[in-house]
């Protein structure tokens, strides 16, 4: 039986992962996002965001705008559970993008699928609408 809890500390640990960048003039490369983030995924979810290139984003926010992006909460709330042992919940996830002058935070909501493998729990399937970032033509 997986807790709402647990599965908040997962996500939250695989977001910040994915969307922390504390030096917008040197953001992690695109190896170094799908390093960090590989643990809280399925094999299947990892290669999908490998193949769809949704590490280099973040970085290429960052260095566009030349603010620091960071994961400040999450929250989850759960949906359904499928016969599968999967779980379905939606979520809002709240990042700070900030420099020294000034900082805004963005809220934007999804949805994510978790199970457990090999007795851990892993991130399954992640879907997002997207967020307008002031500044840029696109968002996160």
């Amino acid at each position: 039986m997986v807790k709402v809890e647990e599965a908040e500390k997962l996500f939250k640990g695989y977001y910040t992962a994915r969307y922390t960048i504390k030096d917008p003039a040197n953001p992690p490369t695109f190896a170094e996002i799908a390093d960090n983030v590989k643990e809280y995924l399925s094999e299947d979810e990892y290669n999908a965001q490998i193949l769809n290139r949704y590490y280099s984003i973040p970085s290429l926010v960052a260095k566009e705008i030349n603010k620091s992006i960071v994961v400040q909460d999450v929250k989850l709330e759960e949906q359904r559970k499928n016969e599968d042992g999967t779980i379905d919940y939606t979520y809002t996830t709240e990042f700070k993008v900030y420099d020294e002058n000034s900082s805004k935070v963005y809220e934007k909501e999804g949805e994510v699928t978790i199970t457990t493998i090999d007795h851990e729990l892993k991130v399954t399937r992640d879907w997002s609408r997207g967020i307008k970032i002031d500044g840029l033509d696109g968002g996160l």
